[in-house]
């Protein structure tokens, strides 16, 4: 398991990349990370690859997200940590090349980002919601991948 220390959370709390008030144009494969995330890209007709949540906003806001996926996996992942199940299920997914699938968080689906940079392939795009400012749309190439592998030597590993 990875543990965010205080000084990591401060980092994190700053988005990766570009925050869009809209949506921009985006083509390829997309890991959207976040309920409202999934929902806002579902309602615009975008199925992502991969969709991670956890069925709250603002950590415990109950969210419903009417689609049916192909497959739903499910994890635990406690608040502030990267779970060794999660990592497992994300680098499996991460191989799986059928999309519309989604990873059903039991905890905080947060940091999963992370590992979600770490395994997927070069190009992917990489979604996740910045609260009251917007979207942050990543994709993944060497230097993301760099920044991260920076991140998971800052954390506590258990």
């Amino acid at each position: 398991m990875y543990i965010i220390t205080e000084e990591l959370r401060k980092i994190l709390k700053k988005p990766f990349g570009k925050v869009y008030k809209e949506l921009p144009d985006i083509s390829g494969k997309v890991v959207a990370i976040g309920d409202i995330t999934t929902k806002n890209l579902l309602f615009k007709g975008i199925i992502p690859h991969l969709s991670i949540f956890d069925l709250k906003t603002r950590r415990n806001i109950p969210v419903s997200i009417n689609h049916r996926f192909r497959k739903v996996f499910e994890v635990r992942n406690p608040p502030g940590c990267i779970s060794d199940q999660a990592m497992e299920m994300i680098k499996y997914l991460s191989k799986v090349e059928e999309g519309n699938t989604a990873l059903k968080v039991d905890g905080e689906e947060d940091l999963l980002a992370l590992p979600v940079i770490k395994y997927f392939p070069y190009g992917t795009y990489v979604l996740y919601g910045q609260p009251d400012i917007g979207v942050v749309v990543l994709k993944i190439d060497e230097d993301l991948k760099k920044k991260v592998e920076r991140i998971f030597s800052m954390m506590i590993k258990k």
